[in-house]
């Protein structure tokens, strides 16, 4: 089964379980987290199988585990994505949560803690608790809207670290299957490292290409970024709004920084997966990695290419 077919059936099978009325919810959550505009399966929300289905792509190297495992790990995986979206989209308030919403993703982070002690055959260990991530999450969120918010100066360290924090329940799923299947304590590390860099190196694109959306919702990564990394005159008085706050975020360069960490942490990935004989994630990456570095050539050349092709492509990821 290709890793999108069984990211559906996990979550269909889901769904019929919670029973209705949530299930006719759940189903209509890719919408109603404003990930799509109609209602359709989670496999056509997200452009790679990564997103929803790591585990799967770090399964296949992976000798001897059952297939039942590597199950529970990609719906623990799933369902922790899918319920890190939805907690940080109410927390931006992006979206108005019905009680169904709220009830939905309670049931996820049940489903996907069962699936967890499934694959441990009892409770999970301390660095694969989704508790403290589901912490760390909303921490992160919260974290991060009061810096977008206030337009406060930060370096790529802190942006990369309440990035990796937003989305830190994505690797233990993964994390969780390697140890199970006897990596050694370096590869487990390997494994988690290599989903952090393709956490950050996707999302950093997504702060680029959306910079001037997300500076009408409330506050832009890149903004923050110019005026805690550029040196002067991009760190004194600056423009929030308009023409004069476009044409000095562009003149700073910043979008071609944000887009080499980016093709930078892409690199990193494919070497690991490559290491983790996970040839497939590995190829995906290095085509990442070559549009990633195509990218940042155009932007060092034209301003703004990156923002201007991604709407030519019609919103499409790299």
């Amino acid at each position: 089964m290709k890793i999108h077919e069984l990211v559906d059936d996990l979550y269909e099978g889901f769904v019929d379980r919670i029973g209705e009325p949530l299930s006719t919810s759940a189903r209509d959550l890719p919408r109603v987290l404003r990930l799509v505009p109609v209602a359709r399966p989670w496999s056509q929300v997200f452009a790679h199988e990564i997103t929803l289905g790591a585990p799967a792509l770090f399964a296949e190297p992976m000798a001897g585990v059952p297939s039942a495992l590597t199950r529970d790990a990609v719906l623990a995986h799933l369902l922790a994505v899918i319920d890190s979206f939805g907690t940080a989209r109410i927390e931006d308030e992006r979206i108005d949560a019905s009680p169904h919403v709220f009830a939905v993703l309670g049931q996820a982070r049940r489903e996907r803690d069962r699936a967890m002690m499934r694959l441990f055959s009892r409770t999970p260990l301390a660095d694969t608790d989704f508790r403290a991530a589901d912490a760390m999450t909303i921490r992160a969120v919260r974290r991060e809207r009061s810096m977008l918010q206030s337009t406060y100066p930060v370096g790529l360290d802190l942006y990369e670290r309440t990035l990796l924090d937003k989305r830190c329940s994505g690797v233990l799923a993964s994390s969780a299957l390697a140890r199970i299947a006897g990596m050694g304590t370096r590869s487990c590390r390997a494994v988690r490292a290599t989903l952090e860099s393709i956490s950050l190196s996707l999302q950093i694109y997504d702060d680029v290409v959306d910079w001037e959306a997300d500076l009408h919702r409330g506050g832009a990564w890149a903004m923050c970024l110019m005026r805690g990394t550029m040196p002067p005159p991009y760190s004194g008085k600056h423009a929030t709004r308009g023409a004069s706050a476009r044409s000095e975020l562009l003149g700073s360069g910043i979008l071609e920084a944000m887009l080499s960490r980016a093709h930078v942490h892409m690199r990193s990935a494919r070497r690991r997966a490559r290491a983790l004989r996970a040839e497939r994630l590995a190829s995906w990456a290095e085509e990442q990695e070559a549009l990633l570095g195509a990218l940042v050539a155009a932007e060092a050349d034209s301003a703004g290419y990156a923002v201007r092709a991604h709407a030519r492509s019609g919103g499409r990821s790299t």
